[in-house]
């Protein structure tokens, strides 16, 4: 009986620390907030009725795939440089085939856009 209590009791005093804890966590929190003037944007008070759209369709643009191997295949070449400009040894490295995969989800390519895009 006596080792239930202890137990009961650790965890009881395991579970008020973490509690005072998060609570001394949101306050830094809320203060800091405070201090940065960091404010949430208000929420819109009405919401606009939804508008229906027509079906955008899609258009498939084709590319010349020569002039995209040769543009990667510069990029390759002026990473392959040496510091300094100088060139490097030939590796031998040839682009021999571009593939292209379009089995990603849309979200995924969107992402994917976004943070090459947003880089430059």
């Amino acid at each position: 009986m006596q080792a239930l209590s202890l137990g009961l009791s650790t965890a009881a005093t395991g579970m008020l620390v973490v509690f005072f804890g998060l609570a001394v966590l949101i306050g830094c929190i809320y203060v800091m907030t405070l201090m940065t003037g960091n404010k949430k944007p208000a929420a819109p008070k009405a919401a606009p009725a939804p508008v229906q759209e027509e079906p955008v369709q899609v258009e498939t643009y084709v590319q010349n795939d020569d002039a995209l191997i040769a543009v990667i295949s510069a990029a390759i070449a002026c990473m392959l440089q040496g510091e300094n400009g100088e060139n490097a040894p030939q590796s031998g490295f040839v682009v021999r085939r571009v593939k292209r995969i379009h089995t990603a989800p849309a979200w995924q390519q969107g992402a994917r856009e976004e943070q090459m895009y947003g880089r430059m």
